[in-house]
């Protein structure tokens, strides 16, 4: 699941009983960019770099598109390029998949069996289809339900700006509690560094639990890199990022203080091969060079 040959979620249509249902499968290889690298390949890399990107996206991979990467995209920093951005996410087409924001939710639902649909953010995809449905239903136009037309990821940019306050608000409680429960963890770690086994019992790689195994690590990571390092605002949302990519990745972009933890995990080799944004260009060569979907 996490090597470069690993599996994706595809977002599409089904039906039951006649109704349209939003239902996510297994193929391919999962891209997740941060969002510097998203942003970079909008609008700052060659136009012939984020064609090969795109090209390679349709035929051998999905793009893992997170919660935090539409709510950063929709952000006002970003309103002088939104038509650019915009026009991005709309080439991508239907190869994309939304992903959970919350680790620990998804943890959850990996304990319940739920495997590679653990990762799905079904709220996503459930608000996602109302809005769209009734959006493109308006004038009494015809629905159209082709994948193609439907998924447009472009539509989440004003879809999330509409939101976004309710969406960023989520995103900050999550974040203060991860910074929370690692200061705590941090203080008790210094007055018995056994504490730290008894919380987060250290494992092996398990395919049925990738995001459990990364959160437990990477949250031991940081309380062992805590002395000298002080826990910041973002860094909960960047934890969230960081072990869902690696978990139901394959391949995927984070700051260059994330890949290196990411590569500092045990097991590593079975987690996303990760990039940074200065090497974009070496991820859509390893893309092109995928076996097709």
């Amino acid at each position: 699941m996490g090597s470069a040959e690993g599996g994706l979620l595809l977002i599409r249509f089904t039906s039951e009983n006649g109704t349209p249902v939003v239902v996510a499968e297994t193929e391919g290889a999962g891209i997740y960019l941060d969002n510097d690298s998203l942003i970079a390949l909008a609008m700052k890399e060659p136009a012939s770099l984020r064609k090969r990107f795109v090209e390679a996206l349709h035929t051998k991979a999905t793009l893992l598109f997170s919660w935090t990467n539409a709510i950063e995209v929709a952000g006002p920093q970003w309103a002088s390029s939104t038509d650019a951005v915009r026009a991005f996410l709309d080439s991508i087409g239907p190869h994309w998949i939304p992903l959970a924001l919350n680790p620990w939710d998804v943890a959850r639902r990996e304990a319940a069996g739920l495997a590679a649909q653990a990762a799905v953010s079904e709220s996503f995809m459930e608000n996602y289809f109302k809005d769209r449905t009734y959006d493109l239903s308006q004038g009494n136009r015809v629905l159209d339900l082709s994948a193609e037309a439907f998924f447009r990821l472009g539509a989440v940019v004003d879809w999330v700006q509409e939101r976004r306050e309710k969406i960023r608000a989520d995103a900050v409680r999550i974040d203060d509690e991860l910074r929370t429960t690692l200061a705590a963890l941090r203080a008790d770690y210094e007055r018995d560094a056994a504490s730290l086994d008894r919380v987060l019992l250290p494992g092996h790689f398990d395919e049925r639990s990738p995001a459990t195994f990364v959160l437990v690590h990477l949250q031991r990571l940081l309380v062992h890199e805590a002395k000298g390092y002080q826990f910041k605002k973002g860094d909960g949302l960047d934890l969230c990022h960081a072990v869902l990519a690696a978990a139901y990745g394959s391949l995927i972009t984070l700051d260059k203080h994330w890949k290196r933890r990411v590569q500092a995990l045990p097991d590593s080799e079975k987690l996303a091969r990760t990039y940074y944004r200065a090497e974009i260009a070496e991820l859509v060569a390893t893309m092109e060079g995928l076996a097709p979907k």
